[in-house]
């Protein structure tokens, strides 16, 4: 019946305006225009209703639920984009009723509201996406694991499969025709998304294998990067470096070449120090009374003294041939190092000699402290070493660098 009349009423404005006195070619083009005026009014109307519903009632709802997750759908708009297929399903449904002596506006209709709906469709998956990205953000497993690579390319595959269905529409081919074309020129689309394609994989690699994170400070000789890693995408990385300046690195770059991440030192307790020095070899001597006897007064050294006395003493030895300058500093660093509470025992602790060079014997002090955080760990290194150095020249012993314009000047 509702049919049989909006049928009727296709005719009436036709008829109406003959009866005024217009041409009949006239009429029949005027009677068009108002036919789809009405039917663009209609679905305003339409979207309006819907978007009140929207804004009224389910915004009161989602703020009345005690979860957050509908909250978040509300604000990435995709309640709000669902109700942008009002107008084109009522196009769709009036537009054959109203326009039935125009068999060519209505094919138009269709195929432009087609396209309406899957553009329409797409942009609701989009938000949907989006809010769930942004759900999982939300979640603690986040700060350990990024996703954007991923949801940028189910984003992408969604686009690609969105405009192949507007195409197939636009060109009245089946899709899975498009899709059979398509291998044809598989290696041209290989070239054109290369590093997309090679950016997911990197990213399936980096986050499963929990390689990089968002926050993790990083170091990459090979591309002058070195700060904190502050957006992990489908195909590129951004780091923060410390100079201030962003790098922008291929996400694949993380899998294909050698960088540093220093994570591995926030979850310890300790952070290494690791130095040279370099030790004349012609200040090496052993001690002759006078040096013993000064170094005997210095307490770190005292204990140690204390125990090869009494060894000496059991086998009746002159101490003095057996101490070399070069010993004792070495069981003095051991002593001083040990005693300072900021450096921890619990992990490595080393000061030992290296194979001897053409700049002296190298003496590596390879000791851990409590202390991570990186000002106050360079303060700490800094003390030691300033002490360190400081000491070398009461055991008689001479610290080697090359000769600079000043000795050249005492020489």
């Amino acid at each position: 019946m509702v049919e049989h009349n909006l049928i009727k009423f296709d005719k009436f404005f036709e008829q109406l305006l003959l009866k005024n006195g217009l041409g009949e070619s006239s009429a029949h083009f005027f009677n068009l225009i108002i036919l789809g005026i009405i039917v663009i009014l209609i679905a305003i109307i339409a979207n309006s209703i819907l978007k009140y519903i929207i804004i009224k009632i389910i915004k009161k709802w989602v703020d009345k639920s005690p979860n957050t997750y509908d909250d978040v759908f509300y604000e990435k708009g995709v309640f709000n984009r669902l109700s942008h297929l009002a107008p084109a399903l009522i196009i769709i449904w009036f537009a054959p009723l109203l326009l039935s002596d125009y068999p060519a506006s209505i094919s138009f209709l269709k195929t432009a509201m087609s396209i309406y709906i899957i553009i329409v469709v797409l942009l609701v998956i989009i938000s949907i996406i989006n809010a769930l990205y942004d759900i999982f953000n939300s979640t603690p497993v986040a700060k350990n694991r990024s996703i954007k690579g991923y949801v940028q390319m189910a984003k992408g595959v969604i686009y690609f499969i969105g405009s192949l269905m507007i195409l197939s529409i636009l060109i009245k081919k089946d899709l899975s025709t498009l899709f059979a074309g398509l291998t044809a020129f598989a290696a041209v689309l290989m070239f054109v998304f290369k590093d997309p394609i090679l950016g997911l994989i990197a990213g399936i690699q980096l986050s499963s294998n929990d390689i990089l994170r968002i926050g993790d400070y990083i170091e990459m000789p090979n591309r002058n990067t070195d700060g904190i890693v502050i957006d992990i995408s489908l195909s590129v990385v951004k780091v923060h470096n410390t100079n201030r300046t962003i790098s922008t690195i291929p996400t694949y770059a993380f899998i294909s070449e050698t960088f540093w991440n220093w994570r591995g030192l926030d979850l310890a307790e300790s952070r290494r120090i690791k130095r040279f020095l370099y030790l004349d070899l012609s200040s090496i001597k052993y001690c002759d009374d006078e040096l013993l006897q000064k170094l005997r007064k210095i307490e770190n050294l005292k204990s140690y003294f204390e125990l090869q006395d009494k060894e000496y003493a059991e086998k009746n030895i002159w101490e003095g041939k057996h101490y070399t300058n070069a010993t004792l500093f070495r069981k003095y660093l051991e002593s001083f190092l040990k005693s300072n509470t900021l450096i921890t025992t619990d992990s490595t602790f080393v000061i030992r000699y290296l194979q001897p060079t053409e700049h002296g014997l190298p003496i590596e002090i390879f000791i851990y402290v409590k202390e991570k955080l990186f000002t106050k760990f360079e303060s700490i290194q800094a003390d030691i070493l300033d002490h360190i150095i400081s000491i070398v020249p009461e055991f008689g012993l001479r610290l080697f660098q090359k000769p600079a314009g000043h000795d050249v000047r005492n020489a």
